[in-house]
């Protein structure tokens, strides 16, 4: 999904507008699919949390009043539309509507989202604690400088967004069946969890105090779906 700042230009705004379409197009689609596979009544309760999903994409509300007034009647936010699943139901319709068995698919997925939002939290992380050794500090003019810094944000940047998918796979996975010691396992990722040690930022420097890894830098590996024979995890993973 593109973010749109408030200086967008026409052609984003299209290119936007053109990505919603086709995801409208592709929700419609998932859901003539799965009214054959979940049966809902007239009686059927939503969660309350369901109608809107969490904002994925911090940047999207800085789009300009200006691209509301230009597209006034095709504004449309498929991206935040409730879709048909298990977890997007109020508690005890699962049990219900007998559908027990679709829940456990979807736990299924849900910790495939969480183990890939894990790994591309540690990678991005990791990358940018690279990137600020081996670029911002041997940067030898202004330029090459900025351009550190700009890829500092750009890892920042996919680090959060991977925070908003682990939150939102989290929150769904609360709701169906699952082992509750699989859940006590996922804890809150907070601003602090998204600062490097200093034991991985700073050479010759192991074991400090006020230096903890996050929960995720040090849980259980089976969490993971990958392993960590990929070299650029390994690059990073080695410094912890």
């Amino acid at each position: 999904m593109v973010s749109l700042g408030r200086n967008c230009s026409t052609a984003q705004k299209t290119d936007l507008l053109d990505r919603r379409r086709k995801l409208e197009a592709r929700i419609s689609a998932y859901e003539q699919r799965i009214s054959y596979i979940i049966k809902l009544d007239d009686d059927v309760q939503w969660s309350c949390q369901s109608g809107k999903l969490p904002d994925l994409d911090p940047q999207l509300g800085d789009a300009s009043d200006d691209f509301l007034d230009d597209y006034p009647e095709g504004w449309f936010t498929p991206e935040k539309e409730r879709i048909t699943l298990p977890s997007s139901l109020s508690q005890g319709e699962i049990e219900r509507l007998s559908l027990d068995s679709v829940a456990h698919v979807e736990a299924e997925l849900r910790k495939g989202q969480i183990n890939d939002a894990l790994e591309g939290l540690r990678l991005a992380l990791g990358e940018k604690s690279l990137c600020f050794r081996a670029e911002v500090r041997n940067a030898d003019s202004q330029r090459t400088t900025q351009r550190a810094w700009d890829n500092i944000h750009k890892f920042d940047s996919d680090a959060r967004k991977h925070r908003n998918f682990y939150n939102h796979a989290r929150c769904a996975l609360q709701k169906l069946p699952c082992k509750p010691e699989y859940l006590e396992m996922l804890q809150d990722i907070t601003e602090n969890d998204m600062k490097m040690s200093g034991d991985i930022t700073e050479e010759h420097r192991f074991g400090q105090r006020s230096d903890t890894l996050a929960w995720f830098w040090r849980q259980d590996r089976n969490l993971s779906s990958d392993d960590d024979s990929s070299p650029r995890m390994q690059e990073c993973t080695n410094y912890s």
